[in-house]
């Protein structure tokens, strides 16, 4: 096919919305599972726990997605230090600012606050690895856990895909499906063995870089598999479906399983999902992801997930107890009160800190590999046997992703 007029593709702003319901996904379920606004095993929390529990995949989402995105987006002639630069150029500043902040929340709750093996983990990206350290894998600003394995994923980005890139198509969908049945098996795999390492399965199977890296690679073959023409797979309709049915088969799960059950149940969903909205995306269809609100939501959706949790614990602490007795109405406001808190705070976070910092730390080097850049590699247009190719994306700026 010939790329769309408007030469849009998912390393677009059009690619934003999907990181803003990964974010979204994760404040309800921390709301769900962290928040003590409602009263313990009342009809609201109870319905609060059906609603939002689906929340729990929205890591596993997360990644996968950042692996597409990162190598639907490939420069041709970046090189990986200028990829690692601007990794570093867009997530550190808000990790950093946000750790300065949890600092000061916790100094205000009379905590405990100067830990230097706690600090030196959290501000290396390191905290994510300690085997059963659940004070240092959640330490300051709990959702900066993830970054660990995205920092792990970034390093490892550039050998990936050049390695990928030799490969054949048919070693994409082995890869592919080789992640898809990881993924889905590993929660309930993983209890043939008995604290393999003696690490814990949580530890295993939800904090481990290596293991969780498998979701990324997962999204990277499917971006090539789309980027080639190879892909094969049904619409939005359909894969929204099978996401919907596999959350509804991960909350008939046991907390046996952990919060990956989650995943292992939307992974095939998630996997129809991102190719069938990246060729929508390439064809110009309508669709609701090119609102504009929904487009700066994406925007603002990395600063949000970072600020989220603080927004939550702060409320929780000015307005909550451990034994909450408001009405389920009143918690509904709070609840409500608290999202609008975050946003709030993501839009300053974003516009004070986030690009300002992205603009300081890359603009040499954004001028230097742009001028140089091209979109050549995977060119556009009609390849033999009648496969649909998608344009080849324009190069991307670190505020895409």
């Amino acid at each position: 096919m010939t790329p769309p007029p408007n030469g849009r593709s998912p390393s677009s702003p059009l690619a934003t919305p999907r990181w803003w319901i990964a974010a979204l996904m994760i404040f309800c379920l921390h709301i769900q599972s962290e928040s003590n606004f409602f009263i313990a095993d009342s009809r609201a929390q109870q319905a609060l726990n059906s609603l939002l529990a689906a929340g729990r995949s929205g890591v596993s989402f997360f990644y996968i997605l950042s692996g597409f995105v990162l190598a639907w987006s490939v420069r041709p002639t970046d090189t990986a230090s200028r990829f690692w630069w601007r990794r570093f150029s867009k997530i550190y500043p808000n990790h950093f600012a946000t750790f300065l902040i949890a600092c000061l929340l916790l100094s205000w709750r009379g905590m405990e606050v100067i830990d230097f093996e706690r600090m030196f983990y959290n501000l290396t990206l390191l905290h994510s690895w300690p085997p059963e350290q659940g004070d240092i894998w959640y330490s300051f600003n709990a959702p900066s856990w993830s970054l660990s394995c995205e920092a792990f994923f970034y390093l490892c980005f550039p050998l990936l895909y050049a390695g990928l890139r030799r490969l054949r198509p048919a070693a994409w969908w082995a890869i592919t499906g080789a992640s898809i049945l990881f993924v889905a098996v590993l929660p309930f795999g993983i209890k043939v063995f008995d604290e393999p390492f003696g690490w814990s399965e949580h530890f295993v199977v939800y904090h481990l870089p290596p293991v969780r890296m498998v979701e990324f690679l997962l999204g990277m073959c499917l971006a090539l598999l789309v980027r080639s023409g190879w892909w094969r797979g049904p619409g939005m309709t359909v894969s929204i479906v099978v996401i919907l049915g596999g959350m509804a088969v991960a909350a008939f799960l046991t907390e046996e399983y952990g919060l990956a059950r989650d995943a292992a149940c939307t992974v095939v969903g998630y996997s129809l999902l991102l190719p069938a909205c990246a060729l929508a995306d390439v064809r110009g269809s309508r669709s609701i992801w090119r609102a504009r609100r929904l487009v700066y939501l994406g925007e603002v959706s990395f600063a949000f997930y970072m600020v989220h949790e603080i927004c939550l614990y702060a409320v929780r602490h000015t307005f909550g107890d451990d034994h909450p007795h408001r009405p389920s109405v009143a918690a509904g406001v709070l609840v409500l009160a608290t999202f609008c808190f975050a946003l709030v705070a993501a839009m300053v976070l974003h516009h004070v800190v986030e690009l300002p910092m992205m603009r300081l730390l890359t603009g040499r080097r954004r001028r230097a590999s742009d001028g140089g850049a091209s979109t050549g590699g995977d060119g556009a247009g009609q390849s033999g046997g009648g496969r649909v190719v998608p344009a080849a994306p324009e190069p991307v700026t670190a505020a895409a992703i």
